[in-house]
Formats: C-alpha cells, sequence, structure tokens
C-alpha cells in the first residue's frame, strides 16, 4: 500500500484521528519548546535554587483560586523609579495599594547592577505602611573594590541581590517594637510577609491600604542602580504551581515533551532496527547464524529489564543515555524472534521463489520481497515501543535515578512523592505529569490500533 493509503486508511478510524491528533500536538509543544527555551535549561535554571528565589514556595496553580473562589494574591514585582538626585543621595520611590484578603506568601528586595566610582556606597530600603511604621526591610552595605579592580565598579549585574527581610535584626526589631507598642501584641516568628499584617489573636491579618516604598543610595555623585525592586510572593502561581524549591512547574512539564518523545522515538528507532535487523537476517540465511542469534536473543529476554534497569542505572552514571542504551541493548529480543517466524513464512511463498529463480541476490529478495511484507507489523512494533521507552524512564527518575540534570515528568512526580506532595494536597505535582503520562501512552496506543487494519487487512472495511 503507498504512504497515501496508508495515511487515508489510519485516519479513517476514530483511534488513528485520536492517536495524531494528541501526536501533532505533542510534537508541536516539543517543537517550540527547543526554539524558544534553552537546551541547557536544566542545568542553568531548573536546578539553579537561586534563580527561583523570586517565586512563592509550594503554592497552587493561579486558575485554581478563581476556580475555588479561595482568597488570591497575585505574584507581584514592584520596580521603584527614581525621583531624586542630590550629591549621591539617590532616592527610588513606588506605591502599592493593598486591598487584599490574604497576605504574600514572602517579600524580598532585589537590587541589581549598583554602579560606583569612589567609596562603596550603602542603600536603604524602607516601606511605610498605612498605620504609620517606617519598617526598614533591608540596609545593603555594597563590598569595597579589590585591588585588581578598575572603576567604575559593578555589583550584582548578574545575579543580582536578593535581600529577605526576616534576615535583617532591624526589620525584626521595628516590627515587633511597633506591634507591642502599638497594638499591644507579642510576636514570634516573625517573617517576611508580617510586613503587610496585623497581628489579632487569630494570627496576622492583612493592613489594607497605600503602602509606599522607598529606596535611598548614600554614596558619591555619580553613584546608582540599574534597579531597586520589591518582590511580593503569590498566594497562587501560574498555569501549574511551584515546587517547594520555587520553580514554576509549567516550564518543567513543557521541557519534558522534548525530552520524552526524544527517549522514546531514539530508543524505539533503534530498538525496532536491531530486532527487525536480526530477524531478517536469522531467518533469510538459517544456519549457523540463525542458531547464534536466537540464543542470543533467547538469552537477553528472559534477563528481567526493570531490575536491570535499576541495577545498571545505579551502577553507572544517571543520565539519559545510560537509559535509552541500556534499553535498545535489552529490548530487541522480542522483535527479532516475532520477525523470523514471519521471515520464514514470507520466503516459503512462490513471488520470492520467483525472484530467487531469476537470478535476484539476497540482498535485493530482503528489501524488495521480504521487507515490504513485515513492514506494516514492524511499524505497528514500534509505535508501541515509544511509550514503553518513556514509561521506563519516568519509572527510573520515580525512583530517583533518572538523570538529575534534565527535568522530566518522571523526576517532577518523583520530587512531589519524596516531598509528601500526595499526603499534604499538593497535588498539582501529581496530577498534571501524570496526566501527560497518561495521555502519551493513549496518543501511542490509539496510533498503534488504527495501523491494525494495515497490519491485518481482514480487518479493513469493505
Amino acid at each position: 500500500m503507498s504512504a497515501s493509503g496508508s495515511w487515508k486508511l489510519l485516519t479513517s478510524t476514530w483511534s488513528g484521528r485520536v492517536g495524531v491528533s494528541l501526536l501533532a500536538a505533542m510534537v508541536v509543544v516539543s517543537a517550540l519548546v527547543l526554539i524558544l527555551m534553552p537546551l541547557d535549561f536544566g542545568t542553568r535554571y531548573w536546578n539553579d535554587p537561586a534563580h527561583w528565589m523570586e517565586l512563592p514556595k509550594a503554592v497552587p496553580p493561579a486558575w485554581y483560586a478563581w476556580f475555588t473562589g479561595s482568597p488570591y494574591f497575585p505574584q507581584t514585582k514592584l520596580t521603584l523609579l527614581r525621583v531624586g538626585d542630590d550629591a549621591g543621595f539617590v532616592t527610588y520611590v513606588g506605591g502599592l495599594k493593598y486591598d487584599y484578603e490574604v497576605l504574600p506568601s514572602h517579600v524580598l528586595v532585589v537590587i541589581r547592577g549598583v554602579r560606583f566610582s569612589g567609596d562603596p556606597p550603602t542603600i536603604a530600603v524602607d516601606l511605610l505602611r498605612p498605620d504609620g511604621l517606617r519598617l526598614p526591610l533591608a540596609r545593603v552595605l555594597v563590598p569595597p573594590p579589590s585591588p585588581q579592580e578598575r572603576s567604575p565598579y559593578v555589583r550584582w549585574s548578574d545575579p543580582p541581590l536578593r535581600a529577605a527581610p526576616e534576615s535583617s535584626q532591624d526589620f525584626i526589631t521595628a516590627l515587633t517594637g511597633w506591634f507591642s507598642a502599638t497594638y499591644s501584641a507579642e510576636v514570634s516568628g516573625v517573617t517576611s510577609r508580617m510586613a503587610f499584617a496585623l497581628p489579632t489573636s487569630m494570627g496576622p491579618v492583612p493592613l489594607k491600604g497605600e503602602y509606599v516604598l522607598v529606596a535611598r543610595l548614600f554614596g558619591s555623585p555619580g553613584d546608582g542602580v540599574d534597579s531597586v525592586s520589591v518582590v511580593l510572593g503569590g498566594s497562587h502561581y501560574g498555569l501549574a504551581g511551584t515546587d517547594v524549591v520555587g520553580r514554576d512547574i509549567f516550564l518543567g512539564l513543557l521541557y519534558g515533551f522534548p525530552v520524552a518523545l526524544g527517549i522514546g522515538a531514539f530508543a524505539s528507532v533503534l530498538v525496532t532496527a536491531i530486532g527487525t535487523l536480526l530477524g531478517l537476517l536469522s531467518g533469510y540465511y538459517r544456519g549457523l547464524l540463525e542458531e547464534a542469534i536466537q540464543r542470543v536473543a533467547d538469552v537477553v529476554a528472559n534477563v528481567p529489564l526493570l531490575p536491570l534497569l535499576v541495577f545498571l542505572s545505579f551502577l553507572l552514571r544517571p543520565g539519559i543515555l545510560t537509559i535509552m542504551s541500556i534499553l535498545v541493548l535489552f529490548s530487541w529480543p522480542g522483535l527479532t524472534i516475532i520477525v523470523r517466524s514471519m521471515v520464514l513464512q514470507v520466503i516459503e511463498m512462490p513471488f520470492v521463489e520467483a525472484a530467487k529463480a531469476e537470478g535476484a541476490g539476497d540482498m535485493r529478495v530482503i528489501l524488495h520481497h521480504v521487507l515490504p511484507q513485515i513492514a506494516p507489523y514492524v511499524a505497528a512494533q514500534m509505535v508501541f515501543f515509544v511509550p514503553s521507552a518513556i514509561l521506563a524512564e519516568a519509572g527510573l527518575s520515580f525512583l530517583g535515578l533518572g538523570d538529575p540534570t534534565i527535568p522530566t515528568w518522571g523526576q517532577i512526580l518523583e520530587l512531589g512523592f519524596r516531598t509528601g506532595a500526595v499526603f499534604t494536597g499538593y497535588w498539582w505535582w501529581v496530577i498534571p505529569p501524570g496526566l501527560l503520562l497518561v495521555l502519551t501512552g493513549v496518543a501511542f496506543a490509539s496510533i498503534a490500533l488504527g495501523l491494525e487494519p494495515l497490519v491485518n487487512p481482514r480487518l479493513r472495511k469493505a
């Protein structure tokens, strides 16, 4: 059957259309990820906790608040504007109207690109609350230059300085003193989110009103800062929430698309090629070659794959290439044995005998007469093996034996279970990657079902 005829037959069934649609969507997402996201996303960003410091930790997706009607505070980053420069006394100001029913998850001061020529400046960031308290969020002394440096000096260009107010004793003293003097409340365990809170007998509650943020740089004329920002962590975040490190789970799920398809396609193509080649050779040539291939296939086929994967992944350096190599080395025997039995039937057919009688060489007979007869079955087996390879990698990652440098769906699941996400109700760590693994299996299973009429002509509709 021609390629166009095979495609028409595949898409003539509901299972084929569903499988092709899901696979096409996965391929499009994978292509966009490879184009828009850096290839070293795992090592450069995913595994760098400093990159995720500004995001809230272990919060559900933003749409979950809209769906359930629970109190919501959006992730907010307020950049202060430069309003004055008086002989090295530089002022940056920003305003915020706080009218939310929930406190921010955290507060963080972000200072980027401090530039100076003489003595190192100091930076003070204060929060003016509606109740009159001037709360020191950060007091920063810029590190002095080393003898090897030349003016002008630059500090915290990339990455920026991220200062947590609760690490400052000035912040804790000012807040606890104000709560005690103004509200007669004794507070212990001060956190940065309490900068926007009132103390009550039921715990801190939001203090609504107008807030003013003021940052001052004390230095020499010409000194300045590229940007001063204050980050307020959201109660919810993004499309898939965050984990305990603050990583955006949605980005990890996206990056998992090309990784999953790459593992499945690479391992499937190699396993199919090796299994088909050895099956063709052992079925066509017979004799000593057949005996050697089949005995090796019998031995390898009886080796339990999952324990072997676990053992070798633990023994060797965990990595995607290690996992794929083990899958390829120990997954070809089943296909080889079946292909050999099919070849034994095909070579007895009259058209093969006729080709040999006309003087066709062995390679021509194999490629032009034998292989086309088994190609539909081989294609279906190749499709079936893709989700098997993906699930094998996910299983190893779930056991903690995956590649630590690349975010995969299995790794996200493993982190969720390791941190008790199931017991603490952090469903957004477990359900999305699990659903993606299920959808991947459904996509390739549907395609394989759609290929059944191609493999077995008796199933075709008249």
